[in-house]
């Protein structure tokens, strides 16, 4: 079942057009402003959302929540819905990522084909992720089973943080890459149940904080990242741009004092440490 959250504060307005539409495949949910409507976001994962832009909290909600879908990295796609004199607020929308708009008045004729379009490029997102793990790892696609807990021994490891950063790094000072949390060397999908985080945006929120703490928030404009729904199981999902600067790991080492400033490269299907002078001669001739 397709599920879509739709954030109108004319709500029966749009139950009546759902009604109209008679799209039995879907399930909506509604809220009526976007302060709700995020926590929904954050607390479940939805294929679609679609936000009415004239909305609380104040005149725009709508670009509210987009600006926070945003800034807390949630992987959702977005349509918006615009009235009448709201054409320089859509442009907003679309910069701040919305995939499509729609009018109030055009709701009936044009949101189904919308409606498809946004959907159809999620399955084929998805397809594409079934293709990578498919593929096994290689230079450009890495697999992580968890993101903090050792599953030999059922407790918080960092070692299994340093290798999730460690990867990111690798990535960013190469030719960038993908890293999936949740699928095992194998590629076996494994979920990211076994992190034992309350939800999906408690995962998101942990992962974000040991980024900026180890790699920096800076660089967070080369990675994209999120919740994949793949078989019944959530699949964290980063993808890294080459960084156009050295990327350093910030890390402290059990029974060190101090930090070290680590730079890591991708060779091949692993990700290698280099050394000071390695990393001087690769800095100049990369960056």
């Amino acid at each position: 079942m397709i599920n879509i959250l739709w954030a109108d504060d004319q709500q029966e307005l749009i139950a009546s057009i759902v009604q109209i539409l008679g799209l039995n495949e879907i399930n909506f949910e509604f809220t009526n402003d976007g302060e709700d409507a995020l926590l929904k976001i954050q607390n479940k994962v939805y294929d679609l959302v679609l936000i009415d832009l004239a909305m609380p909290p104040g005149r725009w909600g709508g670009l509210w929540l987009l600006q926070k879908i945003n800034e807390l990295k949630c992987n959702v796609p977005s349509i918006v819905v615009s009235g009448e004199g709201s054409q320089a607020e859509t442009i907003k929308a679309l910069r701040l990522g919305a995939v499509d708009y729609v009018t109030k008045e055009n709701l009936i004729t044009e949101l189904p084909q919308q409606l498809k379009r946004a959907l159809d490029n999620k399955s084929q997102r998805l397809a594409s992720l079934l293709s990578m793990i498919k593929g096994g790892e290689t230079d450009v696609v890495e697999f992580k089973s968890t993101l903090r807990i050792n599953l030999r021994t059922g407790n918080k490891d960092r070692e299994m943080e340093f290798s999730v950063l460690k990867t990111i790094t690798g990535f960013c000072n190469s030719s960038g890459g993908t890293l999936l949390v949740g699928v095992n060397d194998e590629g076996e999908l494994l979920g990211i149940d076994g992190d034992l985080f309350p939800d999906n945006d408690k995962f998101q929120l942990h992962f974000w904080n040991v980024f900026r703490g180890a790699i920096g928030s800076e660089f967070s404009e080369f990675v994209r990242a999120g919740v994949i729904e793949v078989d019944n199981k959530f699949v964290f999902s980063v993808s890294c741009l080459p960084s156009n600067r050295p990327v350093f790991l910030k890390w402290k080492f059990a029974g060190q004092s101090q930090y070290d400033e680590l730079f890591y490269v991708r060779v091949g299907p692993q990700t290698e440490l280099l050394g000071i002078r390695q990393a001087i001669a690769y800095i100049e001739d990369h960056f």
